[in-house]
């Protein structure tokens, strides 16, 4: 089990490559993001843990009202240390554009939490108990699949939180529903849950990054799969101070109207090296932690409506690792040279 250790008060409110075929462009970041909806105020709040409460039928009309974002000792709960809930909901109406990708900001949550929308998991950060681990220095930002919305009607936001000790709950940031103008150029968007499992190493020693081949493409049949958010940083997910190798794993399906077509793989930003692969072939690798990765994947490499696997192989030098600035997703060829022009005016 995870020690438990005490947090500092001070930094908690720290906010926190291109590769084409052998080519290598820096981009400066790409994640700018505007709010569309102001989610600040009055929430829903009960001290205690019960997944019932994700639930959008369940009534919560006798829970307390707390101010969000604020501790919740500040909120007449001094010297609460454990399991709490939070429950807001909001008319999908103001939601406008169906087209859009929607992402949750929660601003910075003292310690762990998962995140619930519609009944749907979309998020989580830290480790519960008995293996605790906090992120209260990790920015909370989930995106919510757009077939999880009602837009509608009713909406509800349930976050599960477990503080330890100090201040608890959703602390300070933004919290509302934001949308990045780079997103919407990605015809497929990748933000969102993946699989993970510590990796294999493929470099011949922990100071050397020659990469010994490219045959090993695929994680070894022993891997244990675990769930993290993408983009974001793995030592906030359960792998605090790990500094090594992991495969990172999404199963989706691109759409049928894209047959025959060559699409880019906008795969963000991470620390350190990665090795790309698509469908079981090498699409591409690079060895900065600073550079957006874009990998081109031949339009004869899948059939649309079919299943596709990508699988990304990342080692981790030291301090933080993973894939951890977006976007992610893919777009077509056409779009990405318009959208690699705008992005460097």
């Amino acid at each position: 089990m995870d020690r438990i250790v005490n947090k500092r008060n001070v930094g908690k409110l720290v906010v926190t490559a291109f590769f084409l075929f052998g080519i290598f462009i820096k981009v400066f970041s790409q994640d700018d993001w505007e709010r569309v909806l102001n989610l600040k105020g009055s929430w829903k709040f009960s001290i205690g843990d019960n997944k019932r409460w994700s639930d959008p039928k369940y009534s919560d009309s006798d829970w307390e009202s707390i101010d969000v974002p604020s501790a919740w000792e500040d909120e007449g709960f001094n010297g609460y240390n454990g399991y709490a809930w939070y429950r807001k909901t909001f008319d999908g109406i103001e939601l406008e554009n169906k087209s859009l990708a929607y992402n949750l900001f929660l601003g910075y949550i003292d310690d762990v939490d998962e995140v619930y929308f519609n009944g749907h998991k979309i998020g989580f950060s830290g480790t519960f108990p008995p293996r605790y681990h906090t992120a209260y220095n990790a920015h909370r930002n989930y995106t919510i699949p757009s077939e999880f919305i009602n837009f509608n009607g009713k909406n509800l936001i349930a976050v599960r939180v477990f503080d330890s000790e100090i201040s608890g709950g959703i602390v300070s940031g933004d919290v509302g529903i934001f949308i990045n103008e780079n997103d919407a150029d990605l015809t497929v968007n990748l933000r969102g849950i993946w699989d993970f499992a510590v990796g294999e190493q493929l470099y011949r020693s922990s100071d050397n990054n020659e990469f010994l081949g490219t045959d090993k493409h695929t994680p070894p049949e022993t891997a244990k799969w675990s769930k993290v958010m993408v983009p974001g940083e793995w030592e906030h997910q359960g792998y605090n101070n790990f500094n090594g190798t992991g495969w990172y794993r999404k199963q989706f399906t691109i759409p049928k109207e894209l047959d025959g077509e060559d699409l880019v793989l906008v795969l963000g930003k991470i620390d350190d090296f990665d090795h790309t692969y698509f469908n079981g072939k090498w699409i591409g690798s690079t060895n900065y932690h600073d550079r957006s990765r874009f990998y081109t994947i031949p339009a004869e490499s899948f059939t649309g409506g079919a299943v596709n696997i990508l699988l990304v192989y990342v080692m981790d030098m030291q301090g933080r690792g993973g894939i951890y600035e977006g976007p992610i997703g893919l777009m077509r060829q056409s779009d990405f040279t318009r959208y690699y022009r705008n992005r460097n005016r």
